[in-house]
């Protein structure tokens, strides 16, 4: 069984969340922690994530996290199951706390960092806690609590039932692989479920092939200027994920795509 550390922090507690700022929840939230932690740093990441779309918060999630010192507090509350038998987390990883329901908002961490995961006990919180507002009445709570250096094991158990909505390039056709887009950035680009680690495995192929709709862009450049202006382009993400962009474009618009659709890709034979 894993040993439930003491947390340090560093002060620092990022918080992501799809409340938007018209309407006081994220205030509510830093009231909570500033009444709790008053020398905090709070840093706002983002409260535009779409409405209930974990998919998008566990992707910025795992972009900004890692840059972060070690301690630093991430508050994510993206929660469509509010309320309901979904379970509250708090994951170690990397000496950063985590934060957030059981939902998927943490699946890549899951994937591709070590960590040590913890259930948190509601009612040892000692808090009214509403049945919609689990940000300012858990999360919050469980973030000043790790903030003053409260051992886990006084609201919190060991937890090992997490939920990750990973799911891994389908092989449909010797050669070929359907892969799905994870994330649709700012500037438009299909970041696709395939990582660096996947394309090493398969021996580096450099004369790979992807089909997006009647289009097809060959091989993998190292960034966008690699091509003309207006041209697609496969290249890897900051995080290692495999791309399709349009240079000084919109891949999205322009493909007619989103998160959730899918592409093709080929490797030739001789590859294999």
């Amino acid at each position: 069984m894993s040993k439930i550390a003491l947390p340090t922090t560093s002060g620092i507690i990022t918080l992501l969340t799809d409340f938007g700022t018209e309407d006081g929840y994220v205030g509510a939230m830093k009231g909570v922690i500033l009444s709790g932690l008053p020398n905090s740093k709070l840093v706002d990441i983002s409260h535009d994530i779409r409405p209930f779309d974990v998919h998008q918060a566990a992707f910025v999630l795992n972009n900004y996290s890692r840059n972060f010192p070690k301690s630093t507090i991430h508050l994510v509350v993206v929660d469509p199951g509010v309320g309901t038998k979904r379970e509250g987390l708090v994951l170690q990883s990397g000496g950063q706390y985590f934060i957030g329901p059981n939902n998927g908002v943490f699946s890549y961490i899951y994937r591709s960092r070590k960590y040590e995961a913890f259930r948190i006990q509601e009612k040892k919180l000692g808090t009214k806690i509403s049945h919609t507002f689990h940000g300012r009445d858990v999360f919050a709570p469980v973030a000043v609590r790790i903030g003053k250096g409260e051992p886990l094991k006084s609201f919190c158990n060991i937890f090992t039932n997490l939920y990750s909505f990973i799911e891994t390039p389908e092989d449909f056709k010797k050669g070929e692989y359907r892969l799905k887009i994870i994330h649709v950035d700012h500037f438009g680009n299909l970041i696709l479920n395939f990582t660096f680690e996947d394309w090493q495995n398969l021996g580096g192929p450099e004369d790979i092939k992807v089909q997006v709709n009647h289009s097809f862009v060959k091989g993998i450049k190292r960034t966008f200027g690699a091509v003309k202006e207006k041209e697609l382009v496969v290249t890897w993400d900051s995080q290692g994920y495999l791309q399709i962009a349009q240079n000084c474009g919109n891949a999205s618009q322009l493909l007619k795509k989103s998160a959730g659709n899918s592409v093709r890709m080929t490797i030739p034979k001789s590859e294999n």
